[in-house]
């Protein structure tokens, strides 16, 4: 599909925005003008809480379980940062402290505006329509950046809230490379940014996506090869600025190669679906045969982006025991999160060690295993799984010890 997309350029960004845009219109049942196309899931959420009019004076509740980017949008427009601890039997929001949580203004906290719903490793929730009730002045904002193509009770993720936000980054289900969109709820109108990627940036973009590419079938080819890029300068990551200092990033417009790279991706939607639902009911069979790990349901038309598991006990180095499991199993076992604001070290938007306890016990314990059409359904999997469980199993005793 990279190889393919190349040719596509010559169509022009514009010509292939529209195209996009008219697909995805499409697959949610949406009018595009409800939908717009950005450089990063970010800036989609930026322009998603100005369409809303969040600014000075409000205050966003954030789950104490996602990535810094999504608290560094908020601070620039005036807002507020609040954090909310999430559930471990959800890895979402439990209800409950969501509606005790959302107040109106005093003197020392300003009023709850809107709330950014988290949907953690794709499986779609809704907010119950009680609770929207009582809180009329209140837009709850799906974060859908690892629940593309995710559905709750039949109906996608991001049409029943008041807008939400989507990722296109190479780790998600839907990968541009870089990218996002809002799909803005009816009546709602914004402009799509009018800054530009520029041509050295989509030059990294390209090498970066190549070496994660490479990483998924090979992965010391993938080591190889961003190695290299680094070295000369050719990856595209988040700014030092965004991670450490709490930077927001600054809106602009999908890449043309995004663009280019996503719509193959799209005609080819349905058998990833299947696929990975496959992937999923592996996992969950051969995790389910070692004593003491937890799993979450996933309903039907959950698209997962990572699948996670969660130790039964905190881990001092996650990401050194990650690198072990996936030295004896072969498969990619993954650390998100690493910290309630991942990464571990980000700027911390006035977030108190222990105030988010479930929050914390999830960083510390939760791995996950890749969900992407480089790993397949056969027996090479089965006989990978059989190393892990051993693996996990093995780790479980020493830790009992």
């Amino acid at each position: 599909m990279l190889l393919s997309a190349l040719p596509r350029l010559v169509a022009g960004r514009a010509a292939l925005r529209r195209r996009l845009r008219d697909a995805l219109a499409r697959l949610f049942g949406v009018d595009a003008r409800r939908i717009v196309l950005t450089d990063t899931g970010r800036t989609a959420l930026t322009l998603l809480l100005r369409a809303h009019g969040v600014g000075a004076g409000d205050e966003v509740i954030v789950p104490a379980y996602t990535c810094v980017v999504v608290p560094n949008q908020i601070p620039a427009l005036g807002a507020s940062v609040r954090w909310l601890d999430v559930s471990a039997d959800t890895l979402g929001f439990d209800w409950n402290l969501l509606d005790a949580a959302i107040g109106p203004a005093t003197r020392a906290v300003p009023a709850t505006r809107a709330v950014i719903i988290p949907h953690n490793f794709g499986p779609a929730c809704r907010v119950p329509d009680a609770l929207r009730a009582r809180h009329p002045q209140v837009v709850f904002l799906d974060d859908a950046a690892h629940g593309f193509a995710s559905q709750h009770d039949g109906q996608w993720l991001g049409t029943y809230h008041d807008g939400a936000f989507f990722s296109f980054e190479y780790s998600k289900n839907l990968s541009g490379g870089i990218g996002g969109f809002v799909l803005l709820p009816e009546g709602l109108a914004v402009d799509e940014p009018s800054a530009e990627v520029g041509v050295l940036d989509q030059l990294r973009l390209l090498a970066t996506l190549t070496g994660h590419l490479l990483a998924a079938r090979c992965a010391q080819a993938g080591r190889v090869w961003l190695a290299l890029a680094r070295r000369v300068g050719l990856i595209y990551r988040s700014s030092d600025a965004e991670v450490a200092g709490g930077v927001a990033h600054p809106p602009r417009a999908l890449p043309t190669l995004a663009a280019a790279l996503l719509l193959p991706q799209l005609a080819a939607l349905p058998a990833v679906l299947r696929h990975k639902q496959r992937l999923a009911e592996r996992y969950r069979a051969a995790l389910s045969a070692v004593p003491g790990i937890r799993q979450w349901p996933g309903a039907a038309g959950t698209h997962w982006v990572r699948y996670p598991f969660a130790l039964p006990q905190p881990v001092a180095d996650k990401a050194a025991l990650a690198r072990r499991l996936s030295a004896a199993s072969g498969l990619a076992v993954g650390v998100w999160f690493d910290d309630v604001i991942h990464p571990a070290g980000s700027f911390r938007h006035g977030y108190v060690i222990g105030s988010a306890p479930e929050g914390e016990r999830l960083a510390a314990t939760v791995l996950n295993l890749p969900m992407n059409v480089a790993v397949a359904c056969d027996a090479r999997l089965d006989a990978r799984l059989a190393r892990l469980t051993a693996a996990l199993t093995a780790y479980l005793k020493e830790t009992a010890a």
